[in-house]
């Protein structure tokens, strides 16, 4: 493998950010290919980075069984809102190819508007059937770690929100006693229709990282964590993520550019020509 290229793949897989700058600025039949190279793990970083319109431009450019295996790495708010601007019969393409558990999430996501709280929730988490007893709920517990986000919330067998309760009080009460009987109510609750803009000053973020999200029948769709709608704030304001790749290394920018299908500076930036030329200053 030519060193450029070899040098582009350590670069985009150590700083996904600062790469996804640089691909913003190139025409996305040229960041489809170089993110199709990558692992789709380092490739779904990148693409996680970039601001909607080209992450949107770039994916539907690339193959489809690429497409689906970067898509099923990314967060479900991060693949929703790319699957929102992609054609309709590429974004149901995808989707197809996705496992059915995967599927079925972003399907759900897809049901709401974007801005809302229902567009961006993260339906992986650990709900446990009220009618379990603490040792069952326990033993659950055990199997879908993964899912703990450090409390527990109880559903009835129609998925409605019931409660919570935290893993200690999980640990403490009597193997036997329902799991009801150590829960606390969810009183605190966000409505999946509801605006992201309003939900950013509820005032229970001063307490707790994350409220669950809930449909108008009380069913418990996931969670949204607090630093999540900061963050989706502040690319918002900003307009995504800009810039050029300024700061860096020469060696990074040109191995990166030069494993582009253009090669060289990306077409149509000034800012990256600059940033080159800062670069070659600073060598000097």
């Amino acid at each position: 493998m030519p060193a450029a290229q070899l040098c582009a793949r350590r670069f985009a897989a150590a700083h996904p950010q600062d790469a996804a700058r640089l691909l913003e600025q190139s025409p996305a039949a040229e960041a489809a290919p170089f993110l199709s190279e990558l692992p789709a793990v380092d490739s779904a970083q990148v693409l996680s980075q970039m601001s909607l319109a080209p992450a949107a431009e770039t994916l539907s450019l690339m193959g489809l069984q690429q497409a689906a295996a970067l898509t099923d790495r990314l967060p479900f708010d991060s693949a929703a809102a790319l699957l929102r601007r992609l054609d309709p019969e590429r974004s149901a393409g995808l989707i197809a190819v996705l496992s059915e558990e995967r599927r079925a999430y972003l399907e759900r996501l897809l049901e709401y508007a974007a801005g809302t709280v229902g567009a961006v929730t993260d339906p992986e988490v650990l709900a446990i059937p009220s009618d379990l007893t603490i040792e069952d709920a326990q033993r659950l517990l055990k199997k879908r770690a993964g899912l703990f986000h450090h409390q527990l919330y109880v559903v009835d067998r129609d998925r409605r929100l019931l409660g919570f309760l935290h893993v200690r009080e999980l640990l403490r009460a009597p193997a036997k006693a329902p799991v009801t009987s150590a829960m606390s109510p969810a009183a605190v609750r966000l409505r999946a229709k509801a605006r992201l803009s309003s939900s950013l000053s509820h005032p229970a973020w001063a307490e707790i990282d994350a409220i669950p999200v809930v449909d108008d029948a009380g069913v418990l769709l996931g969670i949204v964590r607090h630093r999540q709608l900061r963050r989706l704030q502040s690319t918002a304001t900003t307009g995504g993520v800009t810039g050029a790749l300024l700061g860096l290394s020469e060696l990074y920018w040109i191995g990166l550019s030069a494993f582009l299908p253009g090669g060289g500076t990306p077409a149509g930036s000034q800012r990256g020509a600059a940033a080159q030329q800062a670069g070659g200053k600073n060598a000097r």
